[in-house]
């Protein structure tokens, strides 16, 4: 337990200044609308991550790199490093506001793949799948990874690892890959494991992937979960009976900006995947154009662009522009002159998508599936649908496209929504008390075996 002094000043509403002492740092902790000081050790901090940015990334390497900043801002040393995909370009290491980045590459990764979507990137992947060359070369690189994770933790007296339940490494082997002991607690987050994915997807599972992520779950010190959602799934669908903790996605509020809004922009960010629900989303933005043939639809995330713009009649096809990939801070330029942004997943742990939207001051439209009621309140910070109700999702966004005023309602109330409850800051207290329980734990049962 930390020790906590209450402050004299209750009224105070932003943190102060960081006091730094001798592997400790002094900081303002808010707990139930209360002000105190709050004294916890600097922490060395590993995350395992295949995605850091920037490159093609998703929402698990994007979070890592938002919590791994605001953690080394509070004083903590973070480093992270993963085995990273074929096609990955970024550096080999660097250091990234202070995070240290380490990419280790699969030994078959000669620049044969380039992430592109392409009909050679389609070929090569075959080749290396079909000739096992792919499973042998995970097995040997993922040695390499545990052996490289173990010169960290002793050179930078690493206290805590996280790594995600999600893992290309464990999906390509034939074998049982079994992540070590390093002698400090492993915690792994649910973000959404393969087996989770297909499962929310009503696909079958594949049985040895299934086994390897139930196989991590239990090896695990320690579980969190972006969503009670997810944790309540997780642990139904591997049978598993130990407690999970719940920590939200969070994002920097401070990046965020907002402009003036362009009352007929539409946008659309994430991974163009059916789970994302953008084949829902297109086919709804035809009925959406007979009604406003005014507005525009921005879609910016990586995916087969040339399949889905087959969805698209004549009359709609012109309104869509595909972006593709860009980065973050393109991102969130554009979410900042958006009036609307609309996310129709079929399956969401816990999304960054629609927090910065809703930082950016757009109202948005979330599913009603999955985690999306743990962030709207339906007619309140935003609009929940079905991404099955095509008519429903076309509903709505003509509904918020006509109403300038109820738009600009829900929008306020969506900013004010990120700002209170999923800031980075208020995030990163949270994961602090959380690794720390962990490593108390953790040395209790140290002590108890011996």
């Amino acid at each position: 337990m930390s020790r906590k002094i209450r402050l004299n000043q209750p009224g105070l509403a932003r943190p102060c200044r960081w006091t730094f002492l001798p592997n400790f740092r002094l900081r303002l902790l808010i707990n139930n609308g209360k002000n105190y000081f709050s004294i916890y050790p600097a922490m060395n901090i590993l995350y395992i991550c295949e995605e850091y940015p920037p490159g093609k990334i998703g929402g698990i390497g994007t979070m890592v790199n938002v919590l791994g900043r605001e953690l080394v801002k509070q004083g903590h040393n973070v480093y992270t490093v993963g085995l990273y995909p074929h096609g990955y370009k970024q550096a080999g290491y660097e250091e990234d506001h202070g995070v240290k980045v380490w990419r280790l590459r699969y030994m078959s990764d000669r620049g044969l793949i380039r992430n592109n979507y392409s009909v050679t990137d389609l070929f090569f992947r075959r080749c290396l799948k079909y000739s096992s060359l792919l499973h042998w070369d995970t097995e040997i690189s993922s040695k390499k990874l545990f052996t490289f994770i173990k010169k960290i933790v002793e050179q930078y007296h690493i206290d805590v690892i996280e790594m995600p339940d999600w893992n290309t490494f464990l999906h390509n082997s034939l074998t049982a890959i079994h992540v070590p002991e390093f002698n400090i607690p492993l915690v792994v987050k649910l973000h959404g494991s393969h087996s989770y994915s297909r499962k929310e997807m009503n696909n079958p599972l594949h049985k040895r992937i299934f086994r390897a992520e139930k196989n991590l779950l239990n090896r695990a010190d320690a579980v969190s979960a972006v969503s009670q959602y997810t944790a309540r799934e997780t642990k139904k669908l591997f049978g598993l009976t130990k407690d999970f903790s719940v920590l939200y996605n969070s994002i920097n509020t401070r990046l965020v900006s907002m402009t003036e809004k362009v009352d007929t922009k539409v946008i659309f960010t994430g991974t163009l995947i059916q789970s994302k629900g953008i084949h829902s989303l297109l086919t709804a933005w035809n009925l959406v154009k007979r009604r406003n043939p005014s507005v525009t639809l921005h879609v910016f995330g990586k995916g087969p662009v040339k399949e889905l713009k087959k969805i698209l009649d004549k009359k709609a096809s012109d309104s869509v522009c595909f972006y593709g990939h860009v980065s973050r801070e393109r991102l969130l330029d554009e979410l900042a002159t958006a009036a609307v942004a609309v996310f129709p997943s079929y399956s969401e742990c816990f999304s960054l998508a629609p927090l910065e939207a809703m930082a950016a001051g757009c109202a948005v439209i979330y599913t009603v599936k999955s985690s999306g009621p743990e962030l709207i309140v339906d007619g309140e910070n935003g609009l929940l649908i079905n991404p099955d109700d095509i008519e429903g999702i076309a509903k709505a966004i003509n509904l918020l496209v006509e109403d300038r005023e109820f738009r600009q309602k829900i929008a306020g109330a969506g900013k004010k929504t990120v700002s209170d409850r999923f800031d980075i800051t208020h995030s990163v207290q949270q994961h602090i008390v959380f690794y720390n329980e962990v490593i108390n734990e953790f040395n209790k049962k140290k002590t108890r075996s011996f």
